[in-house]
C-alpha cells in the first residue's frame, strides 16, 4: 500500500511541474483573444454524420490582427460544390470578417464570420481557460462539423 501511495503522490508531482511548465493564465489568454492573436491546433474531426477522426498536427486555423487563415480538413456531406473544385476542406483567407468574443463562466466564446470568401461559413470557438477548444465550423454548402483541439500562443 505504502508503494502505491508513493507512487500515485510521486505521478501527482511529475504531473504538477508539467502544468506549471506550459500553464495558460487567463490574463494572458483573454488578452490573445481580445487582441485577435491566436492559433487555434485541430487534433480531432467529429462530422455531422460520422465517427471521431485523430488528425495530423498540421491543420489550424490562424487568427493574426485581421487576417484569419483556416485550413482544416473536412469530412461529411457536401450540398452543393463549386466547378472545377479546388477546395479539398475548410481552407480560406480572410481579411475582412465580422470577430466577436463573449467571455463566460468558464472561458470565452469567439465566433468569427468572414465576409470576403464568397460564401456563408462561420467559426464558433469554444475555448476553456485552460486552453482546450471545440470548434464547430458551419457552412452553407456542407453538413456542419466539429473539431476538438487546443490554443498555440
Amino acid at each position: 500500500m505504502k508503494k502505491f501511495l508513493t507512487f500515485v503522490l510521486l505521478m501527482f508531482t511529475v504531473f504538477a511541474g508539467f502544468a506549471k511548465d506550459g500553464e495558460i493564465t487567463v490574463d494572458s489568454l483573454n488578452k490573445r483573444l481580445e487582441g485577435k492573436s491566436f492559433v487555434f491546433v485541430a487534433q480531432s474531426a467529429m462530422p455531422l454524420k460520422g465517427k471521431f477522426i485523430s488528425l495530423s498536427p498540421s491543420f489550424d486555423v490562424k487568427v493574426s490582427g485581421d487576417t484569419v487563415t483556416a485550413y482544416l480538413p473536412y469530412y461529411g456531406e457536401v450540398h452543393s460544390a463549386t466547378f472545377p473544385s479546388e477546395e479539398g476542406g475548410i481552407n480560406f483567407k480572410s481579411i475582412r470578417h465580422k470577430y466577436k468574443v463573449q467571455q463566460k463562466k468558464n472561458g470565452w466564446n469567439v465566433s468569427i464570420k468572414p465576409e470576403d470568401i464568397g460564401r456563408s461559413i462561420e467559426l464558433n470557438f469554444d475555448i476553456s481557460k485552460s486552453g482546450n477548444v471545440m470548434l464547430r465550423v458551419t457552412d452553407q454548402r456542407k453538413d456542419p462539423i466539429t473539431f476538438k483541439g487546443f490554443l498555440e500562443l
